[in-house]
Protein backbone atom coordinates (compact mmCIF):
# COMPACT_ATOMS: atom_id res chain seq x y z
CA UNK A 1 0.00 0.00 0.00
CA UNK A 2 1.55 2.98 -0.92
CA UNK A 3 0.96 6.78 0.95
CA UNK A 4 -0.58 8.63 -1.79
CA UNK A 5 -3.67 6.09 -1.24
CA UNK A 6 -4.20 6.57 2.36
CA UNK A 7 -6.36 9.11 3.67
CA UNK A 8 -5.13 12.11 5.57
CA UNK A 9 -6.57 10.52 9.32
CA UNK A 10 -4.83 6.97 8.56
CA UNK A 11 -1.63 8.25 8.08
CA UNK A 12 -0.74 9.60 11.85
CA UNK A 13 -2.26 6.37 13.27
CA UNK A 14 -0.02 4.16 11.02
CA UNK A 15 3.54 6.25 12.04
CA UNK A 16 1.98 6.05 15.60
CA UNK A 17 1.61 2.03 15.15
CA UNK A 18 4.96 1.82 14.05
CA UNK A 19 6.61 3.66 16.73
CA UNK A 20 4.62 2.29 19.22
CA UNK A 21 5.63 -1.27 17.84
CA UNK A 22 9.59 -0.20 17.60
CA UNK A 23 9.04 0.88 21.74
CA UNK A 24 8.09 -2.80 22.06
CA UNK A 25 10.56 -4.66 20.45
CA UNK A 26 13.29 -1.88 21.99
CA UNK A 27 11.74 -3.00 25.63
CA UNK A 28 11.60 -6.41 25.07
CA UNK A 29 15.24 -6.17 23.90
CA UNK A 30 16.04 -4.46 27.11
CA UNK A 31 14.30 -6.89 29.66
CA UNK A 32 15.45 -9.69 27.71
CA UNK A 33 19.17 -9.17 27.62
CA UNK A 34 20.00 -9.06 31.80
CA UNK A 35 19.11 -12.75 31.40
CA UNK A 36 21.21 -13.45 28.63
CA UNK A 37 24.07 -11.88 29.95
CA UNK A 38 27.07 -14.32 31.50
CA UNK A 39 27.24 -14.01 35.95
CA UNK A 40 30.32 -12.83 37.54
CA UNK A 41 30.08 -16.94 38.94
CA UNK A 42 30.32 -17.35 34.60
CA UNK A 43 33.30 -15.23 34.54
CA UNK A 44 35.17 -16.59 37.26
CA UNK A 45 34.45 -20.29 36.79
CA UNK A 46 35.72 -19.55 32.99
CA UNK A 47 38.68 -17.30 34.33
CA UNK A 48 39.72 -20.26 36.93
CA UNK A 49 39.70 -22.78 33.63
CA UNK A 50 41.67 -20.37 31.51
CA UNK A 51 44.42 -19.85 34.57
CA UNK A 52 44.50 -24.16 34.95
CA UNK A 53 45.85 -24.33 32.01
CA UNK A 54 47.44 -20.68 30.73
CA UNK A 55 51.19 -21.08 29.63
CA UNK A 56 53.64 -17.79 28.82
CA UNK A 57 53.07 -16.75 25.20
CA UNK A 58 49.00 -17.52 25.37
CA UNK A 59 47.07 -15.20 24.05
CA UNK A 60 43.77 -14.59 25.64
CA UNK A 61 40.73 -12.97 23.50
CA UNK A 62 37.30 -12.25 23.97
CA UNK A 63 34.05 -13.05 21.69
CA UNK A 64 32.71 -10.29 21.14
CA UNK A 65 35.85 -7.98 21.48
CA UNK A 66 33.36 -5.58 23.10
CA UNK A 67 33.50 -8.14 26.16
CA UNK A 68 37.35 -7.34 26.70
CA UNK A 69 37.47 -5.18 29.29
CA UNK A 70 35.00 -7.66 31.68
CA UNK A 71 38.00 -9.98 30.48
CA UNK A 72 40.42 -7.62 31.32
CA UNK A 73 39.09 -7.47 34.85
CA UNK A 74 39.23 -11.25 35.79
CA UNK A 75 42.52 -12.20 33.32
CA UNK A 76 44.20 -9.03 32.50
CA UNK A 77 47.31 -9.81 34.79
CA UNK A 78 47.80 -12.78 32.05
CA UNK A 79 47.66 -9.92 29.31
CA UNK A 80 50.79 -7.78 29.42
CA UNK A 81 51.13 -4.83 27.55
CA UNK A 82 53.19 -6.05 24.62
CA UNK A 83 50.32 -8.73 24.54
CA UNK A 84 47.66 -5.95 24.66
CA UNK A 85 48.74 -3.92 22.34
CA UNK A 86 50.56 -6.60 19.54
CA UNK A 87 51.09 -6.14 15.82
CA UNK A 88 48.91 -8.77 15.09
CA UNK A 89 47.76 -12.45 16.23
CA UNK A 90 50.26 -14.40 14.14
CA UNK A 91 52.84 -14.73 16.75
CA UNK A 92 51.03 -17.02 18.98
CA UNK A 93 50.48 -20.95 18.60
CA UNK A 94 47.90 -21.13 21.53
CA UNK A 95 44.97 -18.92 21.76
CA UNK A 96 42.08 -18.90 24.18
CA UNK A 97 39.04 -17.53 23.60
CA UNK A 98 36.33 -16.71 26.38
CA UNK A 99 32.72 -16.33 24.11
CA UNK A 100 29.23 -15.63 24.23
CA UNK A 101 26.45 -15.88 22.72
CA UNK A 102 27.76 -17.95 19.35
CA UNK A 103 30.77 -15.24 18.81
CA UNK A 104 34.19 -16.49 17.66
CA UNK A 105 37.41 -13.92 17.76
CA UNK A 106 39.82 -13.77 14.47
CA UNK A 107 42.19 -15.06 16.56
CA UNK A 108 41.29 -18.61 17.01
CA UNK A 109 40.63 -18.67 12.65
CA UNK A 110 42.01 -21.72 11.48
CA UNK A 111 43.12 -23.39 14.47
CA UNK A 112 42.73 -26.64 15.74
CA UNK A 113 40.29 -26.79 18.60
CA UNK A 114 42.03 -28.60 21.93
CA UNK A 115 39.21 -27.61 24.71
CA UNK A 116 35.56 -26.53 24.48
CA UNK A 117 34.24 -26.04 28.09
CA UNK A 118 30.66 -24.26 28.95
CA UNK A 119 30.80 -21.92 32.12
CA UNK A 120 27.03 -20.91 31.92
CA UNK A 121 26.56 -18.52 29.60
CA UNK A 122 30.39 -18.19 28.59
CA UNK A 123 31.85 -21.06 26.34
CA UNK A 124 36.20 -21.21 27.42
CA UNK A 125 38.26 -22.70 23.92
CA UNK A 126 41.55 -23.19 23.30
CA UNK A 127 42.64 -23.42 19.56
CA UNK A 128 46.20 -24.58 18.81
CA UNK A 129 47.76 -22.85 15.53
CA UNK A 130 50.86 -22.80 13.45
CA UNK A 131 52.70 -20.15 14.83
CA UNK A 132 55.34 -17.23 13.28
CA UNK A 133 58.05 -17.09 15.76
CA UNK A 134 59.64 -13.76 16.31
CA UNK A 135 63.25 -13.03 15.94
CA UNK A 136 63.66 -9.41 15.92
CA UNK A 137 60.98 -6.88 17.43
CA UNK A 138 61.91 -3.39 15.99
CA UNK A 139 59.53 -1.93 18.50
CA UNK A 140 60.99 -3.43 21.64
CA UNK A 141 64.41 -2.63 20.44
CA UNK A 142 63.92 1.06 19.13
CA UNK A 143 66.65 1.98 21.34
CA UNK A 144 69.18 -0.05 18.47
CA UNK A 145 68.23 2.20 16.05
CA UNK A 146 69.83 5.89 14.97
CA UNK A 147 67.37 8.12 13.89
CA UNK A 148 67.91 11.48 11.57
CA UNK A 149 66.23 14.04 9.59
CA UNK A 150 67.26 14.24 5.85
CA UNK A 151 66.64 17.53 4.16
CA UNK A 152 66.99 18.78 0.77
CA UNK A 153 70.87 19.89 1.49
CA UNK A 154 71.86 18.60 4.89
CA UNK A 155 71.05 15.79 7.06
CA UNK A 156 70.30 15.96 10.55
CA UNK A 157 71.27 13.63 13.71
CA UNK A 158 68.61 12.58 16.28
CA UNK A 159 69.95 11.86 19.75
CA UNK A 160 68.36 9.47 22.08
CA UNK A 161 67.40 11.95 24.85
CA UNK A 162 66.11 8.30 27.16
CA UNK A 163 62.53 7.70 26.58
CA UNK A 164 62.53 8.85 22.49
CA UNK A 165 64.57 10.18 19.54
CA UNK A 166 64.78 14.11 19.73
CA UNK A 167 66.11 15.71 16.51
CA UNK A 168 67.01 19.57 17.17
CA UNK A 169 65.38 22.27 15.85
CA UNK A 170 61.97 20.91 15.69
CA UNK A 171 60.53 19.75 18.91
CA UNK A 172 57.56 18.29 17.08
CA UNK A 173 60.05 15.77 15.41
CA UNK A 174 60.85 12.40 17.51
CA UNK A 175 60.57 8.89 17.39
CA UNK A 176 59.45 7.06 20.32
CA UNK A 177 57.65 3.93 21.82
CA UNK A 178 54.30 4.39 22.89
CA UNK A 179 50.68 2.91 22.99
CA UNK A 180 48.61 4.50 19.94
CA UNK A 181 45.13 4.12 18.90
CA UNK A 182 44.44 3.08 15.37
CA UNK A 183 41.52 2.05 13.97
CA UNK A 184 39.64 2.28 17.53
CA UNK A 185 42.02 -0.66 18.86
CA UNK A 186 45.42 0.37 21.15
CA UNK A 187 48.92 -0.94 19.99
CA UNK A 188 51.89 -0.91 20.98
CA UNK A 189 54.42 1.13 18.27
CA UNK A 190 56.75 3.54 17.59
CA UNK A 191 55.32 7.07 16.97
CA UNK A 192 57.18 9.08 14.37
CA UNK A 193 55.96 12.70 13.43
CA UNK A 194 56.42 13.87 9.67
CA UNK A 195 58.33 16.63 8.85
CA UNK A 196 57.36 18.97 5.69
CA UNK A 197 59.99 18.60 2.86
CA UNK A 198 62.16 15.96 4.71
CA UNK A 199 61.91 12.63 5.67
CA UNK A 200 62.45 10.91 9.27
CA UNK A 201 64.71 8.16 8.75
CA UNK A 202 64.96 5.27 11.36
CA UNK A 203 68.18 2.82 11.06
CA UNK A 204 68.96 -0.10 12.59
CA UNK A 205 71.81 -1.29 11.87
CA UNK A 206 72.10 -5.37 12.37
CA UNK A 207 68.81 -7.02 12.11
CA UNK A 208 68.61 -11.21 12.09
CA UNK A 209 66.26 -11.82 9.54
CA UNK A 210 63.56 -14.45 9.18
CA UNK A 211 61.89 -15.41 6.42
CA UNK A 212 59.20 -12.63 6.04
CA UNK A 213 59.04 -9.06 7.89
CA UNK A 214 55.91 -7.91 8.51
CA UNK A 215 55.57 -4.20 9.20
CA UNK A 216 52.16 -2.45 10.19
CA UNK A 217 51.17 1.43 9.94
CA UNK A 218 48.16 3.47 10.82
CA UNK A 219 47.18 7.15 12.18
CA UNK A 220 47.02 7.80 15.99
CA UNK A 221 44.50 9.95 17.34
CA UNK A 222 41.13 9.58 16.19
CA UNK A 223 40.71 13.53 16.87
CA UNK A 224 43.73 14.04 14.35
CA UNK A 225 41.87 12.04 11.64
CA UNK A 226 39.19 13.93 12.37
CA UNK A 227 41.75 17.54 12.08
CA UNK A 228 43.67 16.56 8.67
CA UNK A 229 43.47 14.39 5.40
CA UNK A 230 47.44 14.51 4.66
CA UNK A 231 48.55 11.09 3.28
CA UNK A 232 51.70 9.31 4.70
CA UNK A 233 54.63 7.26 3.15
CA UNK A 234 56.92 4.86 3.77
CA UNK A 235 59.91 2.94 2.33
CA UNK A 236 61.54 -0.09 3.93
CA UNK A 237 64.90 -1.23 2.99
CA UNK A 238 65.93 -4.17 3.72
CA UNK A 239 69.55 -5.07 3.27
CA UNK A 240 69.83 -3.04 0.53
CA UNK A 241 66.15 -3.49 -1.80
CA UNK A 242 63.71 -1.00 -1.08
CA UNK A 243 59.93 -1.42 -0.92
CA UNK A 244 57.27 1.58 -0.96
CA UNK A 245 54.36 0.54 1.30
CA UNK A 246 50.90 1.44 0.76
CA UNK A 247 49.87 4.71 1.68
CA UNK A 248 48.95 5.68 4.80
CA UNK A 249 45.76 7.56 5.01
CA UNK A 250 43.11 8.45 8.03
CA UNK A 251 40.86 5.49 6.38
CA UNK A 252 43.81 3.00 6.07
CA UNK A 253 43.12 1.53 9.85
CA UNK A 254 45.72 -0.66 11.05
CA UNK A 255 47.51 -1.92 7.76
CA UNK A 256 49.97 -4.74 7.44
CA UNK A 257 52.71 -5.53 4.85
CA UNK A 258 54.40 -8.72 4.60
CA UNK A 259 57.93 -8.47 3.02
CA UNK A 260 59.15 -12.17 2.00
CA UNK A 261 63.18 -12.21 3.51
CA UNK A 262 62.77 -15.98 3.10
CA UNK A 263 66.23 -16.12 0.66
CA UNK A 264 68.14 -14.01 3.43
CA UNK A 265 66.82 -15.68 6.06
CA UNK A 266 69.58 -15.84 9.32
CA UNK A 267 71.37 -13.08 7.52
CA UNK A 268 72.49 -9.98 9.91
CA UNK A 269 71.84 -6.67 7.43
CA UNK A 270 70.78 -3.40 8.15
CA UNK A 271 66.97 -2.77 7.88
CA UNK A 272 65.84 1.53 7.62
CA UNK A 273 62.02 2.73 7.65
CA UNK A 274 61.75 6.23 5.65
CA UNK A 275 58.85 8.43 6.19
CA UNK A 276 57.76 10.96 4.78
CA UNK A 277 54.27 13.33 3.89
CA UNK A 278 53.52 16.02 1.35
CA UNK A 279 50.77 17.42 4.62
CA UNK A 280 52.34 16.24 7.57
CA UNK A 281 49.54 18.54 9.85
CA UNK A 282 48.14 16.49 12.42
CA UNK A 283 49.96 13.19 10.78
CA UNK A 284 50.96 11.10 14.36
CA UNK A 285 52.20 7.93 12.48
CA UNK A 286 52.88 4.84 13.63
CA UNK A 287 54.33 1.51 13.34
CA UNK A 288 55.67 -1.36 14.18
CA UNK A 289 57.39 -4.40 12.99
CA UNK A 290 58.85 -7.57 13.08
CA UNK A 291 61.33 -9.99 11.61
CA UNK A 292 59.56 -13.40 12.03
CA UNK A 293 60.46 -17.43 10.82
Amino acid sequence: MKWRFLSPPIRPLLIAAAVFLLALAETAVALLAPSRAPTEADWTAAAQEVRAGFRDGDLIVAAPAWADPILRVHLGDLIPIEVAGRLDDDRFARVWEVSQRGAHAPATAGGTLTLDKRFGRLTVRRVERHAEPVGYDFVARWADASVSRREAARTVACRNVGDRMQCPDLSFNYVHRQIVEVDTTLREALLAQPVAGAAVVIDYPAVRLGRVLVVATGLHDVWMRKAARGTVEMRVTVGGQTQVLPTTSDDSGWARTRIDTAARAGQVVPVRFEITSPAPYARHFAFAAEARG
